[in-house]
C-alpha cells in the first residue's frame, strides 16, 4: 500500500525496530515530487504519449505529497512471483498518473538480486536515467532513480530505507 512519507518517517522516529520488521528485508519504493529544482530542463517529456489536458501539470501521485511502498506482493493479484506496477487497482502497486499504463512494469527477486521489468508499456521504463527495453530484466540497487512513465521513484533495499530515514531524522 502506497503511504505517506511523513507517516513512514513518524513510525520510525516512534519505534525503529518497528518499522524494520514491517519492512522484513523487502525493499521500498519512493516517491518525492518534483520541484523546480528537481526538474531535469532536458527532459521535455516529449516521449509521454498521455498528458493532462492543459499540458502544464507535473506527474504526481498522492496529491503531491512524498510516498514510500513496500515492495510486496497483495493476495488478490494473479501473478504469483512478479509484483505488478499499473494504473489499475489489481496492480500490487498502483501509480494513477496517466503517464502509467495499466499494466505497466513489474519488479521481481532474481536469486538474491531485484529486478524491474517494463510490461511493454505505452510510456516505458528507465532504470538509472537509461530506457529499458521491455521485457528484458534491469537490475536495481540501492539508491537508483526510476522512471515508470512520467513518475520518478528511488528505489531502496531495506536497509536503505531504513539509513535514509535515519539521515533524515538528523537533519
Amino acid at each position: 500500500m502506497v503511504e505517506t512519507l511523513l507517516l513512514w518517517f513518524n513510525r520510525f522516529t516512534d519505534d525503529p525496530g518497528k518499522v524494520r520488521t514491517r519492512l522484513a528485508g523487502r525493499p521500498v519504493l519512493v516517491y518525492e515530487p518534483p520541484t523546480e529544482d528537481t526538474i531535469d530542463e532536458d527532459d521535455e517529456n516529449d516521449d509521454y504519449q498521455l498528458r493532462t489536458q492543459s499540458g502544464l501539470s507535473l506527474p504526481s501521485i498522492g496529491g503531491g505529497d512524498p510516498m514510500a511502498v513496500v515492495i510486496e506482493k497483495t493476495k488478490d493479484n494473479a501473478f504469483q512471483r512478479r509484483i505488478t506496477i499499473g494504473r489499475t487497482a489489481n496492480n500490487d502497486i498502483v501509480l494513477d498518473d496517466t503517464s502509467v499504463s495499466r499494466f505497466h512494469a513489474w519488479i521481481e527477486q532474481e536469486n538474491a538480486t531485484w529486478v524491474l521489468v517494463d510490461a511493454g508499456s505505452r510510456n516505458g521504463s528507465t532504470v538509472g536515467g537509461r530506457k529499458i527495453v521491455a521485457k528484458a530484466p534491469s537490475v536495481l540497487t540501492n539508491g537508483l532513480v526510476l522512471r515508470i512513465g512520467a513518475l520518478q521513484l528511488t528505489y531502496y533495499t531495506a536497509q536503505g530505507f531504513l539509513e535514509m530515514l535515519q539521515r533524515r531524522a538528523t537533519e
